[in-house]
């Protein structure tokens, strides 16, 4: 077997025409000269929808299929799809996006030429040919409280905002969790993605974690491909308290006591005031107010399906 370069690792639940349209475009954009496989986690999808996607990929000899018969989340599914993997690096890669380049080349080019990033990401597009948000800040109290501008003032490192257009590889300090291309033997070294995050926040943590370890995160905008959003799911209450779950373990894990208090007087007046702009905006204030507890998480809400 020729030495892999890159693994790319994806997850599908119930959106298997996303995960196949993924999948065409990696063969599609990926040069020869790259070798490659993919990884496909199938976090418990309904029996149609992974039959669909097995169908497509069986006659795929450079395809996995890792069937999980319990939702697990974004970072769990990724720990699993990284068990498999073989290649000297990974690109997690959310299922609803395309490759509109070749992307993981561009990519594992400039992490051959920079040994000490760890890290890169692409530019996202949507559907309008718009720069998404490809990048972004880590969520600093003094931020939160007074704007990016006072934070980029008195941060030692000055990351850009996620609304500055980019044109040229920049150290960025957050990478968007839609396309995260990770050299393997730093992934390993770091221990992966925390898996107490189900959902959300992943990102962050992984990116500060990268930070921490005296390591660089990229954006490298010649690298680019499409997000659709929210393939996989929707923006309902339980979703949104799913994020403020994860955003409270974000808090916990990498702030002080003191910077955990401001960014909670800051999130305060940010629901309270949704409470009469937003509708289930009383519900996720009491939410809040009850410390976001963990027993509600979706994690705590799955169950094994048993037609594998």
């Amino acid at each position: 077997m020729k030495n892999i370069a890159v693994s790319f690792i994806t997850i599908n639940y119930n959106s298997s025409l996303y995960t196949i349209e993924l999948l065409k475009s990696i063969e599609h954009f990926t040069s020869n000269l790259t070798n490659y496989e993919i990884i496909v986690v199938d976090n418990a999808s309904r029996e149609d929808e992974f039959k669909l996607l097995k169908d497509f990929m069986q006659e795929r000899t450079f395809c996995k299929l890792i069937s999980n018969r319990i939702n697990s989340g974004f970072a769990t599914g990724n720990m699993l799809g990284a068990n498999y993997a073989q290649g000297k690096y990974y690109f997690f890669i959310n299922n609803d996006t395309k490759l509109l380049n070749d992307t993981a080349t561009i990519l594992k080019d400039f992490l051959d030429s920079r040994q000490n990033v760890s890290l890169a990401g692409a530019k996202i597009m949507d559907k309008n040919s718009n720069y998404s948000s490809s990048f972004k800040q880590f969520p600093h109290a003094i931020k939160q409280l007074f704007g990016n501008s006072i934070q980029r003032a008195l941060s030692k490192k000055k990351f850009p905002s996620n609304k500055t257009k980019l044109h040229e590889p920049t150290q960025v300090e957050v990478i968007s969790g839609s396309c995260l291309f990770f050299r393997a033997e730093d992934f390993f070294n770091l221990g992966g993605f925390d898996t107490q995050f189900f959902l959300y926040c992943e990102e962050e943590d992984i990116s500060k974690r990268v930070w921490d370890s005296h390591k660089e995160v990229y954006f490298v905008p010649e690298a680019e491909i499409f997000h659709t959003g929210g393939g996989s799911t929707s923006q309902t209450l339980v979703m949104e308290k799913e994020f403020y779950i994860s955003y409270a373990h974000l808090r916990n894990k990498h702030h002080s006591s003191l910077s955990r208090f401001l960014l909670n007087f800051a999130l305060f007046f940010k629901l309270f005031f949704r409470i009469f702009k937003k509708k289930n905006g009383l519900e996720l204030f009491f939410f809040f107010l009850a410390g976001s507890p963990v027993k509600e998480s979706l994690r705590y809400q799955q169950k094994m399906i048993n037609y594998r």
